[in-house]
Formats: C-alpha cells, structure tokens, sequence
C-alpha cells in the first residue's frame, strides 16, 4: 500500500504538484510525501507556480478575519475611531491660534525675522495652516505666495494645481517651483509625488507676533517635562 501512495507521489510531484496538495490528494502526511518526492526537481514554471499559490495562500491568510494582522487593524482602528471624537468637531480660535503656533514653532521659526514661512507635504498640514493665517493672522490674499519642491522626474504641472487648490493660493502667486536635483532622484521611491508647499509670508509684524504666541507657549509651566527643575 505505501509502494502504491509513493508511486503516486511521485508522479504528482513530477506534474508540479506541492507537498500539501499531493497529501491531501493521496490522504498522506506532509513528512512522508516530502521523503518520497525530495529527489524530484521542478522546472521553473512548476516553480514560479508554487510560489504564486504561496504568495495567494499568504494573502488569503492575513485578510482572515482572525489572523493576527486583521484582528490588530480592529484594534488600531477603534483606538483611532474613538481618538477622533476626543477632538472637538469646531475649532475655536484659542485653539487655532495655540495649534497654528505650536506648529510654526516646531517648523524652526528663527529661519528669518522678515518672512514667515511654513513648509510640509501633508496637504491637511497646509490646508490648517492656511486656516490659521487667514482666520488668526487675517493675512490679506494678496500677501500669500507659494512655493513647490519636487524632484525632476516628477509632473511639475500637476504639483501645481494640486497645492493651489489645497491651499487656495492663486498660481499666479506662486514662486518659481524649486526642482531639487540629486544622484538619487531617479532611484528614489516617489513617496512625495506632488513634493513639497511652502507656504510664505512677507511680514515683519506677523513674525514678531507670533513669536510672541510661541513664548507665551513657552511660559506654560504645565509643559514643563516631568522632573524638571526651575
């Protein structure tokens, strides 16, 4: 009986067939079927074959409702979900104002004491920061420029629409896009496709002004870190 299984193994095997899917059609164990066939080698379509399903198993494993990685997006999610309802859904402008500082703060606000400039990919980043110099700093329209960076193989044209519309800046009011050159641009994965918008600002007053918000920042003591003295 076992010559006959072996036999029959092996002839599967020849066709192609993986170790499981020979066990499962010979009802054998996947330890005996792999010392039967272990000799018999596959070319590279029987190959590529076993891969392909490998790789669909693989998928169809992960998108299991109970494997691990499905069952941790859950998790992720409701976490995220139930973070979004701890943010109020109307922004004052107390928070606008703390929110649009703490940002232009972390964006290295000593650049120049002349221009205010704000910097980022994330088109919601820009879109609040617009929000906050419009509304907080009522920043006149025809005060706004813009400026693109983007790599050169990339489509300059649609980085433009794209920021002008996000920010509501007229491309007419932009700067020259600035078109970053390096040895590694080509082989770069385009992980910033529309590049980067900075927004900017000529107005010394408007600087100094929001200086004035970020050491009011500063003068928290609840922002203080834990343990420290003074």
């Amino acid at each position: 009986m076992r010559a006959k299984e072996r036999l029959k193994a092996r002839q599967l095997r020849m066709q192609g067939l993986s170790i499981r899917e020979i066990a499962r059609e010979i009802k054998c164990s996947k330890g005996s079927v792999s010392g039967w066939v272990r000799d018999i080698p596959l070319n590279p379509e029987q190959i590529a074959r076993l891969k392909l399903n490998q790789d669909k198993g693989r998928a169809k494993a992960a998108n299991h409702p109970n494997s691990p990685k499905q069952v941790w997006s859950k998790i992720r999610q409701d976490i995220s979900d139930a973070a979004i309802k701890e943010i109020p859904c109307v922004c004052s402008k107390d928070v606008l104002r703390v929110v649009g500082s703490a940002l232009y703060w972390a964006e290295g606000f000593n650049a120049s004491v002349n221009t205010v400039s704000f910097s980022n990919s994330d088109p919601g980043m820009i879109a609040l920061m617009m929000r906050f110099f419009r509304t907080i700093c009522n920043v006149p329209e025809e005060k706004f420029r813009g400026i693109i960076n983007i790599h050169p193989h990339l489509g300059v044209g649609k980085a433009v629409n794209f920021w002008s519309k996000i920010s509501g800046i007229p491309i007419k009011q932009f700067h020259k896009t600035q078109v970053v050159i390096s040895s590694a641009s080509k082989q770069k994965r385009d992980t910033l496709p529309l590049g980067t918008f900075k927004i900017v600002i000529s107005d010394v007053r408007l600087q100094s002004r929001i200086k004035g918000w970020i050491k009011g920042l500063t003068g928290w003591s609840s922002i203080r870190a834990v343990g420290a003295t003074g």
